[in-house]
């Protein structure tokens, strides 16, 4: 038996503008957000949607062929949410919006 220790949305937003300089061959982007995680709480991260496309400057929908990309969510070091993309690389250096939403459930073990 186990019992809800917190319930934590989260949303992440990546906003990269494209170039050469910008997403280098297998680069992924990486955001953090600090939670407030209960000490002795384990966890589990849902996905609740996530939207990508590519775009051209103001953020305008583009046709590009998607390929395949990767979101990834987790926590680390207790109390950091880390969500990272990555495109494949024929798209890695195309502007791109991806947003991703979830929620973080803790949970304890009485």
């Amino acid at each position: 038996m186990t019992t809800i220790a917190g319930i934590v949305s989260f949303s992440f937003d990546f906003d990269e503008p494209g170039g050469r300089d910008h997403l280098l061959p297998g680069r992924p982007l990486v955001q953090t957000q600090t939670l407030d995680r209960p000490r002795g709480s384990g966890f589990v991260v849902g996905l609740s949607g996530f939207n990508a496309a590519f775009v051209t400057g103001g953020n305008f929908l583009t046709q590009r062929p998607l390929g395949q990309f990767r979101v990834n969510v987790g926590i680390r070091n207790f109390n950091e949410l880390v969500c990272s993309v990555r495109l494949t690389d024929e798209n890695m250096d195309d502007a791109i919006r991806v947003i991703v939403r979830g929620t973080v459930m803790f949970f304890t073990n009485p």
